[in-house]
């Protein structure tokens, strides 16, 4: 017997025998439905579904450890070690919502009070459902131990306000479907778990950080904290030597193969850091019991050493095997068609097309290691994308022969070749209904072909953009008000930097200073040459030098930014030392306002 459902004996598959070990000593109590979509349909891969299957919400109990996993609540799952006097949490849920359902089966465990919570990485479903286990008060005071990689705060304020945040935001919700209903024709699951909508978001900054390596003990357990960049740079993973147990984070990445790159958007993901971490920071551990934050816990010293073999093998062999093609000269559609993973790695249960896959990952490599030019040089200086989608229909005979032949293909079951054709009368004529329409059908069938989850949302997504049928209200919201409350003045002041409009602000120098009252924070902000300077200090020729509370920054940031400043030095929350509203109605001049318009993606 290798687990227990309430108590009682339960028929286990060969899968569950495969994760949880010949003499596992795991009972998982079932607490809730599935919120993934579990039923059969032709619009579904069976492999999907039975992926979905998987993703039921209840507690795993590493039996004689106090160890726990808060199980199909969220796109992560949250593990929980009770210690003499208090508890230890790894990976929020993405939301506060999500956070206090888990909350209710935690309370079922133990009573303790949290004492440390740990972020493995910046990744929005490893920690903004924090508000619902403790507050930021308690980090503050030092009551509980909010632990994270020293690089944590600086890849939340990247990737959300400053950089790609924006259109990473609007990625995400065609890769994780969040503007699409659970169902048959729509969500399946998250891949990594049942599904991934966040609503309120939140945010307590972290008080202890890790470099290379942390040790400590909290509430009697000591835990041994490693870098191990992977799917994300400031990923860190959590030992327990004294319980045996490994909380490998997202190094390993579920029950899926990785993400060596989310097609959503990122930064490279070196796979030869990713392999390397698993062999520097995971395999040499005599691990009893694996925790991921994504998937089911795996449990025997001899099944946990398995699957980490065969995850940095899979990881190896994509990337090894992509190099060796790339020095032959091979393209990136060549590629794809050559690598492959080998049955032996292809076959096991850890390694699905069900998130990460390997043809995306192949693309990537090659981009990663040699950049974008594929040493054509007809592709130096290519024409517009528009311009050939003209020139290509005029040479097919024009608009309704190209639509004739894509509609062709498209009764034939040629969904790829036919989305490709319409492609370029949609390119020549976003309002050509027609032709969205079809390029629409082409993708839907495309979508319900696969069972990655990623590329089946992205298909799905946009495919209602284009027929219409999209509702944006749903859209995620990377800004949540919390999480900007946790950023410092001077981050938010910075994102000025992606807003500026060098045509407004042509040839002018312009200085300006800003004292961030409540955070202590001096920001000096310099426009030239069309770009933002930001300094730590009021330039010496400063036009005009402001002391503001941070609320009224988050105001001229994402509002009206001269109206907010006008309103608070009227009301007194904000003076000027130096200048006055004329020079910051100049300055402000040279940004474009902040837009909550919705990017569109599939007409391009």
């Amino acid at each position: 017997m290798l687990y227990q459902r309430h108590g009682a004996a339960s028929t286990v598959s060969a899968m569950d025998k495969y994760w949880l070990g010949a003499d596992a000593g795991i009972t998982f109590t079932p607490s809730g439905e599935n919120t993934a979509y579990t039923d059969n349909a032709d619009t579904v891969p069976p492999e999907m579904t039975q992926h979905s299957r998987t993703m039921n919400p209840g507690v795993f109990e590493i039996t004689g450890k106090g160890v726990y996993q808060i199980f199909g609540y969220a796109l992560s799952a949250l593990t929980v070690v009770e210690g003499d006097d208090g508890l230890i949490l790894i990976d929020p849920p993405e939301d506060v919502e999500k956070g206090k359902r888990q909350l209710v089966e935690l309370r079922k465990i133990s009573d303790k009070p949290i004492k440390a919570v740990l972020y493995s990485h910046w990744h929005t479903d490893h920690n903004a459902g924090v508000k619902a286990f403790i507050t930021q008060e308690q980090a503050d005071s030092g009551e509980v131990l909010v632990i994270a990689h020293r690089d944590f705060m600086s890849n939340i304020i990247s990737n959300s306000i400053s950089g790609d945040g924006p259109i990473i935001a609007v990625r995400a919700d065609y890769s994780l479907g969040g503007l699409l209903e659970v169902g048959p024709k729509g969500r399946v699951n998250g891949g990594l778990g049942p599904d991934f909508i966040m609503e309120t978001m939140s945010l307590v900054t972290p008080n202890t950080l890790v470099d290379d390596r942390l040790e400590l003990t909290v509430a009697g357990v000591r835990m041994e904290i490693f870098w191990a960049p992977s799917e994300a740079i400031d990923e860190i993973v959590t030992w327990f030597p004294d319980l045996g147990v490994l909380q490998s984070a997202e190094v390993i990445q579920g029950e899926s193969f990785p993400n060596l790159h989310s097609i959503r958007g990122s930064r490279y993901r070196d796979p030869q850091a990713w392999f390397t971490s698993i062999d520097k920071n995971l395999r040499p551990l005599p691990a009893e019991v694996m925790i991921p934050s994504h998937g089911r816990p795996l449990a025997g010293r001899a099944e946990v050493a398995k699957v980490l073999t065969d995850y940095r093998d899979a990881i190896s062999y994509v990337y090894d095997q992509t190099l060796r093609w790339i020095n032959k000269g091979y393209l990136p559609d060549d590629l794809v068609e050559r690598v492959t993973l080998p049955a032996a790695l292809a076959e096991s249960e850890w390694l699905g097309n069900f998130y990460g896959g390997v043809p995306h990952s192949v693309r990537q490599i090659y981009v990663g290691e040699l950049g974008w030019f594929n040493a054509d040089p007809t592709t130096l200086a290519p024409l517009n994308i528009r311009e050939s989608s003209k020139r290509y229909v005029a040479l097919l005979g024009g608009r309704d022969a190209v639509f004739g032949i894509a509609s062709d293909a498209a009764r034939d079951g040629d969904h790829q070749w036919a989305a490709e054709l319409v492609s370029h009368l949609v390119r020549i004529n976003r309002d050509d209904t027609e032709a969205r329409l079809l390029k629409a059908d082409a993708l839907r069938a495309l979508g319900y072909q696969t069972p990655n989850s990623n590329w089946r949302n992205f298909y799905l997504t946009a495919a209602r953009e284009l027929d219409g049928t999209i509702d944006y209200s749903l859209s995620i919201e990377i800004n949540a008000p919390d999480q900007i409350a946790a950023m410092p003045g001077s981050a938010l002041l910075a994102s000025l930097r992606f807003r500026i409009d060098p045509e407004v602000a042509g040839t002018t120098t312009f200085a300006a200073g800003v004292h961030v009252l409540d955070t202590d924070e001096t920001v000096g902000l310099i426009v030239r040459n069309g770009v933002l300077e930001v300094t730590d200090s009021v330039p010496a020729d400063a036009r005009f030098v402001l002391s503001v509370p941070k609320q009224v920054v988050v105001g001229m940031i994402f509002l009206d930014a001269l109206g907010v400043l006008k309103k608070a030095v009227d009301g007194g929350a904000a003076h000027f030392t130096m200048g006055g509203l004329d020079e910051a109605a100049t300055f402000f001049g040279f940004f474009e306002a902040h837009s909550g318009e919705h990017i569109t993606l599939a007409d391009r």
